[in-house]
C-alpha cells in the first residue's frame, strides 16, 4: 500500500511540475494578436483561376459559423480560418510565431504560403521552423514538417503541400527567432502574421514567387490569381532591447 502510494504521489508531482512548464512558457508570450477570417471563392469562368474574396470576422461570428450551409450554385466554397500570432521572449532572442488554424477543411489542396515580416532592425537568427498538423475523419493524427522557406531581410515564409484525405482538422505552425540587427538600443519591435491560400492549383517552383515584409506576404503577378488574401496580423511591443 505504501508503495502505491509512493508511486501515485510522484506521478501527481510530475503532473504538477508538467503544469508549471506550460505555464511557464505560455507566460513568455509578451504581445499576441488574433484574427478571424471567412473567404468566398467563386467560380469564374471568364478566368483560369478561381477569385476569392475574404471578410474579417469576430470571434463570436467564426464560432457559431455555419460550416456545412448549402452553397450557391456559383461558389467553390466558405472556408473560415482564425490567424494568431505572437512574439515570445526567448532567452537573449525573441520568438515571432504563426499559427493558422482551419475552421473547415478547404476543396483546393495544393502550395499554400505563410510567413511574417518584420522590422530591418531584427534579422531572422538560426533556421525557421514549420508544423503542419492535421486528422483524418477516422481519428488517426499526424503532424508533418515538410516545407521550402525562404528568408528576406525584412520577413520570411514557406511554402508547403496541405494534406490530401477526408480531414477533420488542419493546422499550421510557423516561427522563427530574432536577433538584433543594429547595435542600438530597441525599444519598439512589429511582427506581421500573414497567409495565402491557394484557391487554384498550383506547382512547387510558382509557389515560390513571393516576398514578406512589413505588410506580410507579396505575392508576384504571375501567381497573384492563385490565391486568397487576408488582412494580416499585426503583433507589436514596446519593449527595450
Amino acid at each position: 500500500m505504501g508503495k502505491k502510494l509512493k508511486v501515485a504521489t510522484y506521478t501527481l508531482i510530475c503532473f504538477i511540475l508538467l503544469l508549471s512548464v506550460v505555464k511557464a512558457e505560455d507566460e513568455n508570450i509578451v504581445s499576441e494578436n488574433t484574427k478571424y477570417y471567412k473567404t468566398i471563392t467563386y467560380l469564374v469562368s471568364s478566368l483560369n483561376n478561381n477569385l476569392s474574396v475574404t471578410y474579417e470576422i469576430t470571434e463570436d461570428e467564426y464560432n457559431t459559423a455555419n460550416i456545412d450551409e448549402p452553397k450557391a450554385s456559383s461558389t467553390v466554397e466558405t472556408t473560415y480560418k482564425r490567424m494568431t500570432t505572437s512574439i515570445t521572449k526567448n532567452g537573449n532572442y525573441y520568438r515571432y510565431k504563426n499559427v493558422l488554424y482551419w475552421k473547415n477543411i478547404p476543396s483546393t489542396r495544393s502550395y499554400d504560403i505563410i510567413g511574417i515580416g518584420h522590422f530591418s532592425t531584427v534579422k531572422v537568427h538560426g533556421s525557421t521552423h514549420f508544423s503542419q498538423y492535421y486528422c483524418l475523419t477516422s481519428g488517426s493524427c499526424y503532424t508533418t514538417t515538410t516545407n521550402y522557406p525562404q528568408i528576406f531581410s525584412v520577413g520570411a515564409g514557406t511554402s508547403f503541400l496541405l494534406p490530401t484525405g477526408n480531414l477533420s482538422t488542419l493546422k499550421q505552425t510557423f516561427y522563427f527567432d530574432v536577433e538584433k540587427n543594429t547595435s542600438l538600443t530597441l525599444i519598439s519591435q512589429e511582427a506581421y502574421g500573414d497567409y495565402s491560400h491557394a484557391t487554384s492549383s498550383i506547382s512547387l517552383n510558382n509557389s515560390k514567387k513571393y516576398s514578406v515584409g512589413y505588410g506580410g506576404i507579396v505575392l508576384q503577378n504571375s501567381i497573384y490569381n492563385y490565391y486568397d488574401s487576408i488582412s494580416e496580423t499585426l503583433v507589436e511591443l514596446n519593449e527595450t532591447w
